[in-house]
């Protein structure tokens, strides 16, 4: 089980690198720097729910000592871990579509990838719940795998505001303080 908790701890690193990054969706245009503000308030509890979730799940692991005590620990993590990124895409689409050229393209990238990590985080709980307890050793090597997709799927989300399109977005992204 040592060998999963280096993984849970890189999709950690990667919502803490990513996590400004996804918004908007539908309705009228929103001034760019209110987007932004919307957009990283919402995600800033994200980021801050997910870390949390890792840190408690690292702690349980530790102590975790059969497959069933794992398994109980990686279900209640990915379950939590889907619902409050749902709960952030959400507030996202309702941050609306920034004001700048392409907003509606950018708002809706940010909503997909975040539909994209509540996915992976679906399909990770669908693996773990469906693997046998009854050997150890394939047990955690079907978590292994199940959380080294997720970190894949996870980081192919697009979640990168340094990447935006948009230069008032970007520089909005690094100056406004709800995306510290």
């Amino acid at each position: 089980m040592r060998r999963v908790l280096p993984s849970l701890a890189a999709f950690g690193v990667v919502v803490a690198l990513g996590a400004c990054g996804n918004g908007g969706g539908s309705g009228s245009a929103t001034p760019a720097k209110t987007w932004t503000v919307r957009v990283c308030g919402a995600l800033s509890p994200w980021r801050s729910s997910i870390a949390q979730l890792n840190s408690q799940a690292a702690a349980q692991m530790k102590n975790a000592t059969t497959p069933v005590q794992t398994k109980d620990n990686m279900l209640r993590l990915l379950q939590g871990a889907s619902q409050t990124t749902e709960a952030a895409r959400k507030k996202v689409v309702a941050a609306g579509v920034p004001d700048v050229d392409g907003g509606k393209v950018i708002a809706d990238r940010f909503v997909s990838g975040l539909a994209r990590v509540r996915d992976a985080y679906d399909k990770a709980h669908g693996t773990v719940q469906a693997l046998p307890i009854t050997e150890a050793k394939p047990f955690y090597d079907g978590v292994a795998t199940a959380v080294g997709t997720l970190d894949k799927e996870y980081s192919q989300a697009g979640l990168n505001t340094g990447a935006l399109a948009s230069t008032e977005l970007r520089k909005d992204f690094e100056e406004v303080p709800e995306c510290g």
